[in-house]
């Protein structure tokens, strides 16, 4: 009796290998973009933190005034399919992003930041916006005080 339970085992065996393949085919898919979500997350978090970071160094070096200076290293790479496109920061003293830090993303989005101290700009050495389309890069921003005008200085190193 015992051999035909063997017997019976032994020819189960195919049907069952076949649906195990089958169950791990279907579950691929949703494991993989579980991962890509993870990710994605992932990438939106630490580059919120950075922005805020970026927020937050500009406060301190406009209060500290002229002569303060900080550097961010900051790193916007991912594996994920969104992504750091470019990054944009301050404008013209007297122009409408003055203030603001804006990171545009892969998939056409963007993050934005912006500074609420009253009164101080940010710029490029230029007089502009400072533009980068590194990912990884340092930020150096420092208090100048110009004609009467505090303003922030940000170069990338």
């Amino acid at each position: 009796m015992r051999l035909t339970y063997d017997r019976s085992a032994v020819e189960a065996i195919p049907l069952r290998l076949m649906i195990v393949a089958v169950v791990a085919a279907l579950s691929v898919l949703p494991a993989a973009q579980a991962l890509e979500t993870l990710r994605t997350r992932d990438f939106l978090a630490r580059a919120s933190q950075q922005l805020d970071d970026i927020a937050g160094t500009v406060a301190v070096v406009s209060v500290e005034g002229p002569g303060s200076v900080r550097t961010l290293s900051l790193d916007f790479t991912t594996s994920g399919r969104v992504g750091f496109a470019s990054m944009e920061i301050g404008d013209l003293p007297d122009g409408v992003n003055s203030t603001a830090i804006v990171l545009r993303l892969t998939n056409g989005g963007t993050m934005m930041r912006s500074v609420s101290n009253e009164g101080v700009a940010i710029s490029a050495r230029d007089g502009g916006a400072l533009h980068t389309s590194g990912a990884r890069f340092d930020l150096r921003m420092s208090a100048q005080y110009e004609k009467g005008v505090l303003w922030i200085l940000a170069e990338v190193l």
